[in-house]
């Protein structure tokens, strides 16, 4: 998430954000690197967290999050990409496995005619 806009919210509006990361990534299948979110996915991450259509006030009574009509901007939602550390050594096996296998009597089954 992005992480200083996130720590500025209240501990309820981070759990609102993260139940968006969690249900609308996870559940509902929603692009989780937008910051413009509908009333409707909106909607159903709140249906499917506290069983009923109410979002958060701090979401849609905030005219500077309101990009357009039933559009809000959620700026503290998308990841920020952070780049791997790519691995230099090759992997390799240590460790020589020289295994038999046997088969006993009682692994063998018989077919029925």
């Amino acid at each position: 998430m992005n992480n200083e806009a996130f720590a500025n919210l209240t501990k309820t509006q981070q759990l609102y954000v993260e139940s968006i990361r969690d249900i609308g990534g996870n559940q509902l299948g929603y692009d989780m690197t937008k910051t413009n979110w509908t009333r409707k996915e909106l909607i159903a991450v709140s249906m499917i967290r506290q069983n009923n259509d109410d979002v958060p006030n701090w979401i849609v009574k905030d005219k500077s999050r309101r990009v357009a009509r039933g559009l809000y901007a959620i700026s503290e939602l998308p990841l920020e990409l952070v780049e791997e550390t790519p691995v230099t050594e090759p992997l390799t096996i240590t460790d020589d496995i020289d295994a038999d296998i046997t088969v006993s009597d009682d692994m063998i089954t018989q077919e029925i005619l």
